[in-house]
């Protein structure tokens, strides 16, 4: 009875610590961001959750339910290194298993978007916009479907830096 005990909780915590490297594994879009974020000949911006919180003034109630359910807002962009970061970018989703959403090719234009449920319970979406001059990669982790990536294009002029009007 006694081996049996010990085998039970011995079996209990070895599943629980797989359970919890499983769950600190990095994204690949971490590794992306941790590469190229600070580097010379990129820009990065990251939204923590606390300033996603601080976002929602103004905005609706679909939004604000959707800002305080994300985790981080990330961009990165180049305009000296174009292609690396796009295809680095590509390379994450495509071995990170990301289902591709929709993808573009317009002569020399690139753009891609890509969503993932992650094994937390929380999902990715990356989105990859290239062309000759520049390239930019966005990324939004939390807990949001797919569909609610659009409420965040009506976040306040003022928390975006630009004016909208007259377009």
């Amino acid at each position: 009875m006694k081996k049996t005990v010990c085998t039970t909780i011995f079996l209990f915590a070895a599943v629980m610590v797989s359970c919890g490297l499983a769950a600190a594994q990095d994204r690949g879009i971490d590794c992306l961001y941790e590469r190229f974020s600070g580097k010379s000949g990129y820009t990065s911006v990251t939204y923590g959750s606390r300033m996603l919180r601080m976002m929602k003034e103004g905005g609706s109630e679909q939004l604000q339910g959707l800002l305080d359910n994300l985790d981080v807002i990330r961009v990165i962009s180049t305009s000296k290194f174009c292609r690396e970061l796009e295809t680095s970018a590509r390379d994450v989703a495509e071995k990170d298993s990301y289902e591709l959403v929709s993808e573009v090719r317009d002569g020399g234009c690139y753009s891609a978007f890509y969503f993932k449920d992650e094994p937390s319970g929380k999902s990715s979406f990356i989105m990859i916009v290239a062309d000759s001059k520049s390239a930019t990669v966005l990324d939004i982790y939390g807990r949001f479907e797919i569909n609610e990536i659009s409420r965040l294009m009506i976040v306040p002029d003022t928390v975006l830096g630009e004016t909208r009007k007259g377009k």
